[in-house]
């Protein structure tokens, strides 16, 4: 070894200094070359096990979003599947429609029992568009699952805009309803307008029993008209982050009472999870106007920041086929407070 280093030394001595200095030119070139290839091969390694990483990241991301959206379209499918069944007849099918124009055409339509039938078609918030007696309709069967029914609808003289939210409930009614044609008149010298129109209905073969009982999720409204809010005001608002609707509630006085009322079947069991935001006092809790009382309350953070409450409700057994609950039930305090709530749903435990 000694030996070799020695002739490498004398053959080093050979070189004149600008030789030397070349050489010692060339030699650091060279490995700042490899240096460069072999940092440009490293960060490109890096760089496609980062790509990957962000795809592996970003399926795992699509996959939860589906399954999520698959128990909501299964849950809403089940929902509006109660209203269907290969088994009606025509005289079933025309009750069931008329029911429920008669419940759109209210101020406040009440809501659904689980079975897609309204627990009642009158309120006494009265009417916002008024529907004469209905004649029969037409049915057809086009296919073994799937059968239509025409009715002829003609409403009398109304404000525009009360004619407008009718016609926006018709199309986003559970019964799948669709509007074939329609003739909107006004007299020139009047605001009001009437209109002349077929609705159909759509009737499928619907959802098996079993997996009706399996659908125990029911999503909690972001309609407004669906609340009862006392002692201040309540709107809906988009959420660009979530792509989604919100509900904002402002109390205008000292208490403010948000609540959203359901009927049940005595002796069930569900279980209430909310996204809720407050910036003052106030706290989440159950009432019945059926006389049901529910104890405890929960009260909720009031630093602005969304947080997720959950709270059980038992109903006794009773006599009553059906038992009303404000589920849920909010109450604030303070004058000018607000509360948000981003997302609702009722899960059933028994």
């Amino acid at each position: 070894m000694v030996q070799v280093l020695l002739q490498l030394h004398n053959f080093w001595k050979r070189f004149s200094i600008r030789e030397q200095r070349l050489v010692l030119g060339v030699v650091v070139v060279c490995v700042l070359f490899a240096m460069n290839m072999v940092y440009r091969s490293t960060i490109g390694y890096i760089n496609e096990l980062e790509n990957e990483l962000d795809r592996l990241q970003q399926d795992l991301i699509n996959y939860t979003h589906q399954l999520a959206l698959k128990q909501s379209v299964e849950t809403e499918y089940a929902q509006v599947a109660r209203q269907h069944s290969s088994k009606w007849t025509e005289a079933e099918i025309h009750d069931r429609l008329r029911q429920e124009l008669y419940r759109l055409a209210q101020k406040y339509p009440p809501e659904l029992n689980e079975e897609g039938i309204p627990i009642k078609t009158l309120t006494s918030t009265g009417a916002l568009v008024e529907i004469p007696s209905l004649q029969q309709g037409i049915l057809r069967t086009t296919d073994k699952n799937y059968r239509e029914y025409t009715l002829n609808v003609k409403l009398p003289l109304t404000d525009f805009t009360s004619m407008i939210m009718f016609l926006q409930r018709l199309q986003s009614s559970p019964q799948s309803l669709r509007i074939d044609n329609i003739d909107l008149r006004r007299h020139p010298l009047e605001e009001k307008v009437s209109a002349d129109m077929d609705i159909t209905r759509i009737i499928t073969a619907g959802m098996p029993l079993e997996r009706l009982q399996s659908a125990t999720v029911m999503n909690i409204s972001f309609d407004p008209v669906d609340w009862n809010c006392v002692g201040g005001t309540i709107t809906t608002q988009k959420d660009p982050q979530r792509d989604g609707d919100f509900l904002v509630a402002e109390s205008s006085s000292d208490t403010m009472d948000v609540s959203f009322v359901r009927s049940f079947r005595p002796g069930e069991r569900w279980i209430l999870e909310m996204d809720v935001a407050t910036t003052g006092e106030a706290y989440l809790t159950l009432s019945s106007p059926d006389k049901v009382v529910f104890e405890g309350q929960e009260v909720l953070k009031n630093d602005g920041k969304i947080y997720r409450y959950r709270i059980s409700m038992s109903l006794p057994d009773s006599k009553q086929e059906r038992l009303r609950v404000r589920v849920p039930h909010i109450v604030v305090k303070g004058n000018g407070n607000k509360i948000y709530i981003y997302n609702g749903k009722l899960l059933k435990a028994g």
